[in-house]
């Protein structure tokens, strides 16, 4: 086992939109962002079943200062140039990667996360800023079929938890309101047909190194997951939030040949 300790003072000169007002000047006071960070990790490297293992853990804490805020309007990242924001981001990350299955490489991750941040005088204390999710799992599996392992099989999952957001135009303190999680499964099959070990004797595919074929089926379940807001505004002045939705389920044929 092996164990790692960092630490560091990062500064950021703001960018030309961290710097524009919402009246379209140039706020020439802002300084350059500052944060100091404290990281720490292990490295475990061990034997299951006769196969390599890898787990890699970390633990973080990051002080920020002198902060830009910002907020999420759709796919627009909106800076609110005339506003300063003290915070942090502490975190854990775990993961672990090896041969699960003999001569194929699999592996999986866990985080945690918390980040807020405290915009100076507008009367409100820490707020999750627009990065804040709590938890992140990723996964990537992979098998063969005994006998014949040019028959492959690929699985991955994915799910991260519930990000903030809030009305349009609205204040950044109440960015506080939650989206749903995202969960998505994806399944593909494979088989090689030609590969360097495998050279085909037909004339034909004699130049060819590497041929094979492979189905997809992306977010296999067909979740619907929620990437913004479209806001909807009554005659009464009520604001409903009708969901925009990333991809749904998709298949995906390819056939890869090398030369």
């Amino acid at each position: 086992m092996s164990f790692r300790l960092s630490a560091g003072w990062y500064h950021q000169s703001p960018f030309f939109k961290e710097l524009k007002k919402s009246d379209g000047y140039i706020n020439y006071n802002s300084k350059a962002q500052r944060s100091f960070q404290v990281v720490g990790g292990t490295d475990l490297l061990f034997t299951a079943w006769d196969r390599p293992f890898r787990f890699t853990s970390e633990a973080y804490y990051k002080h920020m200062n002198r902060l830009i805020p910002y907020q999420v309007d759709n796919v627009r990242i909106r800076y609110l140039a005339e506003e300063e924001a003290t915070g942090y981001a502490t975190g854990v990350d775990f993961k672990i990667n090896g041969e699960f299955v003999s001569g194929l490489q699999s592996w999986a991750s866990l985080s945690f996360l918390q980040t807020e941040e405290d915009i100076k005088g507008d009367g409100h204390a820490m707020i999750p800023r627009p990065t804040d999710q709590w938890m992140n799992f990723s996964m990537f599996f992979q098998d063969y079929l005994p006998g014949n392992p040019s028959y492959k099989m690929q699985l991955s999952g994915f799910y991260g938890a519930r990000l903030p957001t809030g009305p349009p135009n609205g204040e950044r303190y109440q960015d506080v309101f939650r989206m749903p999680p995202y969960r998505r499964i994806d399944l593909g099959f494979s088989k090689v047909f030609i590969s360097p070990a495998n050279r085909s004797s037909s004339p034909f595919f004699r130049h060819i190194t590497d041929m094979w074929l492979s189905l997809e089926a992306f977010n296999i379940l067909n979740i619907n997951n929620t990437i913004s807001y479209f806001w909807v505004s009554s005659i009464y002045g009520d604001q409903y939030a009708v969901p925009n939705y990333l991809t749904s389920r998709k298949f995906n044929l390819k056939l890869t040949l090398k030369f």
